[in-house]
């Protein structure tokens, strides 16, 4: 496919150019930034789910109170990039032409799975239990397995088929998502707790 590239902000109309500054520019981004591609915003979440493992492992076996912690943390992280995976950068996955990469999604909603077992049952633990180290050693493994796979196969599956217009919409529709699953608990407030309140 051809690479297609934004019209210059020069190129654009003035309404265009107003348009995309109340609106936050085409990609639903704010006015002046780029749009992360799928890929790469994908990517950062894995790198920061792995830091965490580091921490994990770097804290000390008898840091109980922080190891958990920091399992909590991956396991919010991971919540929402199985969400944006699932909803958004998979079924647009499925529309590739590599077989192998549409065979690897299939995969990789299995080993979610997998991994969302996991959280449950690490949510479940005290840091000082003994399942809790092997649960969380068996999440590490699991997880950074999946990223490293997807790094090598999927990504660059992707990048090769969509071009770089493709890639910033997934990324911003991805964005987008990350705000409403990650915003504050009080914000998030369904229609029928409003009603009971009121």
């Amino acid at each position: 496919m051809a690479k297609r590239t934004e019209p210059t902000a020069e190129k654009k109309g003035i309404l265009a150019r107003i348009a995309d500054s109340v609106s936050g520019g085409s990609t639903g981004e704010p006015a002046g930034e780029k749009a992360t591609s799928a890929t790469k915003l994908l990517k950062r979440q894995h790198d920061e789910v792995r830091a965490l493992f580091k921490q994990y492992d770097t804290s000390g076996e008898n840091a109980h109170a922080t190891r958990k912690r920091l399992i909590d943390e991956a396991s919010r992280q991971l919540d929402v990039h199985a969400e944006l995976e699932e909803r958004i950068f998979y079924p647009a996955c499925r529309e590739l032409e590599d077989e192998d990469a549409r065979k690897m999604v299939g995969e990789s909603v299995e080993e979610h799975l997998i991994v969302k077992r996991l959280i449950k049952e690490l949510r479940g633990l005290d840091g000082r239990d003994e399942k809790f180290e092997s649960k969380a050693a068996v999440l590490k493994e699991s997880v950074e397995h999946h990223a490293d796979e997807e790094e090598r196969d999927l990504f660059p599956a992707a990048e090769r088929e969509f071009d770089d217009e493709r890639l910033n919409e997934l990324g911003a529709a991805m964005e987008r998502l990350k705000a409403r699953l990650t915003k504050p608990a009080a914000r998030r407030t369904s229609p029928t707790r409003r009603t009971a309140r009121s």
